[in-house]
């Protein structure tokens, strides 16, 4: 009897544990794979830090498909399915605004902790309709450089930079130099208080034209009109960047893609942002913005956890954008602040720092509803402007063509 009982008692064990075996997940169990795919400076870079990714989800691999260009992999993405797509993309600021409305990309819950470490403007490039839908990585955008042999340190308000250039207007060129035309022009235009647009609680706010605002056309007349009525050269944005190379101008707003040339010459400078009319304010440059997504298709392959873990634990960390960075061979400005600050290329901190400053670049920018786009406008207006024809009127007639191409957009 008592044999009898212990080997069914026995019997019983053994099938017990056979099915703990299965219920359990052992260390040689298959390991659910987050599939990165990413343009041909970014691919390569990730495939270098795939063990780093790993790190932060454990229990997951993490495989990257690097295409060949930047537009294959838009093609393939528009060509994506279930099947074929990934769980996480690195693309630009656009994909937040077209992912969202097709459902391809996934809204994520961004905690205050994870916020506070990138300028609002990042947030705001991911940010549709009230969500967000990406995690801000590098920026497109400008600083400011100053001739530290002019400015040993970094001017405090823009009427330094005036009384300096006024002061020794004989043996310079400009005060300020835009290398980039009238879209680096942008920190000039808001040091004024002008731009394009108002903002409210944060928000672009397409009712609110400041390109005529009082205060602008004020300070267009104080700081870059001389008595004759003209412009008095203390700004310049076509065809300046030789002056500030031969140490001809103070300042100078740049773009990492700029400074090669500026590098190479015999100037001494240092990098900062724009400041505006009042010390501790600042003038605010356009940006742009690409991010790592999460994609619908993470819930389909079962991985969706593990790459929102990967997002928030790598991408949105400062050891992660670092650890990017420092493998692509073009440091790019990074979006995190506190990385921007520590990466090993003087260029991309610089540049990251100023994106602190930054707004978000909008598709209204380039609208022509109302019979010109912004670029257009803001050219035209400050030719006329600087050739001595009445800043009032002119600025008045550019803000009507942007008030109907705001407005249009805004009901888009």
């Amino acid at each position: 009897m008592k044999n009898k009982r212990t080997g069914v008692v026995g019997v019983i064990a053994a099938a017990a544990l056979a099915v703990s075996v299965l219920a359990v997940p052992s260390a040689f169990a298959a390991k659910k794979s987050i599939i990165i795919w990413a343009d041909d400076t970014r691919g390569p870079a990730l495939v270098k830090i795939v063990k780093d990714m790993e790190k932060a989800v454990p229990g997951y691999t993490v495989d990257v498909k690097a295409f060949a260009s930047y537009d294959a992999l838009g093609a393939a993405w528009d060509k994506a399915t279930a099947a074929t797509g990934p769980d996480i993309i690195l693309r630009d600021g656009a994909l937040a605004i077209s992912g969202a409305k097709s459902g391809k990309i996934q809204s994520l819950v961004v905690p205050s902790s994870t916020r506070s470490q990138f300028a609002p403007a990042a947030w705001g490039a991911m940010t549709v309709k009230g969500r967000l839908f990406g995690i801000p990585t590098d920026v497109d955008t400008t600083g400011m450089i100053y001739n530290t042999a002019m400015f040993p340190t970094a001017p405090k308000t823009i009427g330094d930079i005036y009384d300096y250039y006024i002061k020794n207007k004989a043996t310079l060129t400009n005060g300020i130099c835009s290398f980039n035309g009238t879209w680096g022009a942008q920190p000039v235009l808001t040091a004024l208080g002008g731009g394009a647009w108002g903002y409210k609680n944060g928000q672009a706010d397409f009712s609110n034209v400041v390109f005529n605002s009082a205060t602008f056309k004020s300070n267009v007349k104080k700081y870059l009109i001389g008595a004759d009525g003209k412009t008095n050269g203390f700004f310049s944005y076509d065809g300046c960047d030789t002056a500030f190379k031969a140490g001809k101008t103070p300042v100078a707003l740049v773009g990492a893609w700029n400074m090669a040339g500026v590098s190479a010459t015999s100037v001494k400078f240092a990098w900062g942002s724009l400041p505006s009319t009042t010390a501790g304010k600042f003038g605010n440059q356009w940006a742009g913005y690409s991010a790592a997504y999460l994609t619908s298709y993470a819930t389909a392959h079962g991985v969706k956890s593990g790459a929102n873990q990967l997002l928030f634990k790598f991408f949105a960390s400062e050891a992660g954008q670092l650890a990017l960075n420092e493998a692509q061979k073009d440091q790019r400005p990074l979006a995190h602040i506190s990385a921007a600050a520590k990466t090993k290329d003087a260029t991309a901190a610089g540049v990251g720092a100023a994106a602190a400053n930054s707004v978000k670049q909008l598709a209204a920018l380039d609208d022509n509803t109302g019979g010109a786009n912004w670029y257009s406008v803001s050219d035209d207006a400050l030719k006329d402007i600087f050739a001595g024809q009445d800043v009032d009127t002119t600025l008045d007639k550019g803000a009507a063509v942007l008030a109907k191409n705001f407005a249009n957009f805004a009901k888009s």
